[in-house]
């Protein structure tokens, strides 16, 4: 069962005049087909946008854009750090909406891997902050070294939080499989990484999850990038 609500968030109209003016004064990061997605304004903070592509589709009734600024929230009472949620805002005859927020200083796991700053036992510190997101029921689909930052103080936080929910107690063994499989998608991270340094990673993560022996042997073969394959 997924964890009480919190309290509803105000969200303000964003006329398209105002919009258009953000856009003149902010660097575009991303955009497709349908327009602008995702703004730097001069101050450094991040205007994103969402937009519905479905007719029939919860978003309608619950914004893509809330569901972002809720899992903001619900990090934080975590104790995770993330992005600091500034407005949320709604577009005027549009199912449209967007969230203004200061990003999370500084560096992911893939820009200090790329970049040859990556210290001995980060991905120790990884493994066991995924089993901590675990043990607080954090499903985060999204999950992987892009989407991980190491803050300016060594705590490692989460970006880019939309297609995630936290659950009232920690992940099933099905569930944590389930994120396994999303982390591994992202083969070239783990490539770049001699295999040490991945069973690091992993005896991070049984050591913190504190699993039955049997889910945890489970668990662990699950890992395929252990084995290289």
């Amino acid at each position: 069962m997924l964890i009480p609500r919190l309290n509803i968030r105000s969200s303000h109209l964003l006329a398209p005049e105002d919009f258009a003016q953000l856009s003149r004064n902010a660097k575009v990061l991303e955009q497709d087909e349908r327009g602008i997605k995702v703004l730097q304004m001069d101050n450094g903070n991040i205007l994103k946008v969402f937009r519905v592509r479905h007719t029939f589709t919860l978003a309608r009734v619950y914004s893509y854009a809330r569901h972002f600024c809720r899992n903001a929230d619900r990090l934080k009472r975590l104790g995770v750090p993330t992005v600091e949620i500034v407005q949320l805002f709604h577009f005027e005859e549009s199912t449209d909406t967007a969230v203004l927020y200061r990003p999370l200083q500084g560096h992911t796991l893939r820009q200090l891997h790329i970049s040859g700053l990556a210290e001995h036992g980060l991905m120790e510190s990884f493994g066991r902050f995924v089993a901590q997101l675990h043990q607080h029921g954090v499903y985060f689909r999204s999950l992987h070294f892009g989407n991980v930052v190491r803050t300016p103080d060594g705590r490692l936080g989460l970006i880019d939080i939309a297609d995630l929910k936290v659950y009232r107690h920690g992940l099933t063994n099905w569930h944590r499989a389930r994120n396994f499989r999303h982390l591994q998608r992202y083969q070239a991270d783990w490539e770049s990484l001699p295999m040490a340094e991945r069973k690091v990673f992993a005896d991070g993560y049984f050591s913190t999850a504190q699993l039955p022996p049997k889910a945890a042997s489970a668990l662990r073969s699950r890992l395929k990038f252990l084995s290289g394959a």
